[in-house]
């Protein structure tokens, strides 16, 4: 007896990363450590293109200094509601969608 199964693609995907209330500390916790992670990933980028091909990632260099700011903007938060004595909360979706090649 065969068994016919029937795959089903999803083209779209919503993924909670970071959901809830959290103190000033652990809110650092978090953001610095996505940030920083981001940051080491476009580091690396940077690094594999220029040993393997020769050439800079405009991309990769762009997205760091973004990131850095972000990064500021979201001490500065921290600060202020450190400073305020309140709590943060965070909600951080990943959305994730399908492309073809050509795009």
């Amino acid at each position: 007896m065969k068994v016919q199964t029937t795959v089903t693609k999803k083209e779209q995907a919503t993924l909670k990363l970071v959901e809830g209330t959290y103190t000033p500390s652990e809110a650092a916790d978090i953001l610095f450590s996505l940030i920083g992670d981001k940051i080491k990933f476009h580091n690396l980028q940077m690094l594999s293109l220029q040993e393997r091909f020769g050439i800079e990632s405009v991309h990769s260099e762009q997205r760091i200094k973004e990131l850095k700011a972000a990064k500021m903007e979201a001490k500065d938060l921290i600060l202020q509601a450190r400073d305020a004595g309140y709590t943060l909360q965070i909600e951080g979706d990943i959305k994730i969608s399908f492309l073809s090649e050509d795009q």
